[in-house]
């Protein structure tokens, strides 16, 4: 895996609360990492295509790009409106405007959204490759079970950042899905931040499963 070390580089640092923690989140141009505490991180590489789940505390790397690839149904996309409805309260720092948003008509809830804070973030590439992670993951999610319009909008609402601004804070109901806490548009990256640690095993979950579809397969066939 071609993950360049990088020493110190100063870059994007947003820092995300969440109902299970606080999520922090490294942005160098097409290069991302989304640390979540015991859960580890995972690395991704827009221009590589790339997406890599590291769990230190099992010493594993799970190659998980073939998510990435994943078809998606057209059947499940959701069309989300916004409406303005004032300004917001300031959000780390930066003045935020407020919305209130619904997906197939179905009203939602808010979001708090800062234009500001979307330019100092330089998002840039990463925002595609997380738009496009978003969007496979919802697709896997629904091809398992029916999801509510409200339940996808979560997902998509990257996706209309030119509309309304960097999320700054997403409530569905009385429950405050995602705040950020911290944006640092000039951080200074930890060393290592996109690369994986030798002497990790890996693992290819798309190889696992195409093994145990031949494995099946060769037990029906030996079964008849």
């Amino acid at each position: 895996m071609a993950l360049t070390a990088t020493t110190g580089n100063a870059a994007t640092r947003i820092d995300i609360k969440n109902p299970e923690g606080v999520a922090t989140v490294y942005i160098d141009g097409a290069r991302s990492r989304m640390d979540n505490g015991e859960q580890g991180y995972m690395i991704l590489d827009s221009q590589a295509n790339s997406m890599q789940l590291v769990m230190p505390a099992q010493r594993q790397v799970i190659d998980m790009s073939f998510a990435l690839h994943v078809p998606q149904p057209g059947s499940e996309s959701v069309k989300l409106n916004f409406t303005k409805t004032g300004t917001g309260p300031r959000i780390a720092g930066y003045e935020t405007s407020r919305y209130n948003f619904s997906a197939d008509d179905q009203q939602c809830g808010s979001l708090l959204g800062s234009t500001a804070a979307l330019k100092d973030a330089k998002l840039g590439e990463a925002l595609e490759m997380m738009e496009k992670m978003a969007k496979r993951s919802a697709a896997m999610v629904s091809s398992f079970r029916a999801v509510a319009p409200c339940e996808r909008a979560t997902t998509a609402l990257s996706q209309y950042a030119a509309e309304v601004g960097l999320p700054m804070r997403v409530t569905i109901g009385k429950q405050v899905l995602s705040e950020i806490v911290r944006l640092e548009p000039d951080a200074r990256l930890p060393p290592n931040t996109f690369t994986v640690p030798a002497g990790y095993q890996r693992q290819n979950p798309a190889q696992m499963m195409q093994g145990a579809q031949r494995l099946m397969q060769q037990m029906q066939q030996s079964g008849q």
